[in-house]
């Protein structure tokens, strides 16, 4: 079973986006350049590729992104502890 104790990330990637799941010479020109936002803890990591899983189910399968390492644009580690508020001056 996946270890639910890792830290949760948030990671930021490039992805290419079309309304098609296939495309011909034509319509791959309308293709756009979008960036995506995910949380989840990191599965399996290597040079090339990490693997996202945001989900787990009771009988142990993940829901996971396969992530290429260059379309990685930002990392953050996510922390559950709210932020605190500034106190306004009176």
């Amino acid at each position: 079973m996946f270890p639910l104790d890792q830290q949760l990330v948030w990671i930021k990637w490039r992805d290419a986006v079309g309304v098609q799941t296939r495309f011909d010479g034509e319509s791959i020109a309308n293709l756009s350049l979008v960036i995506n936002t995910n949380l989840g803890w990191i599965g399996h990591e290597n040079e090339e590729r990490v693997v996202l899983v945001s989900g787990i189910s009771t009988s142990g399968e993940v829901d996971a992104l396969v992530i290429p390492t260059n379309d990685i644009v930002e990392r953050i580690p996510a922390t559950l502890e709210p932020k605190k508020k500034k106190k306004k001056g009176r």
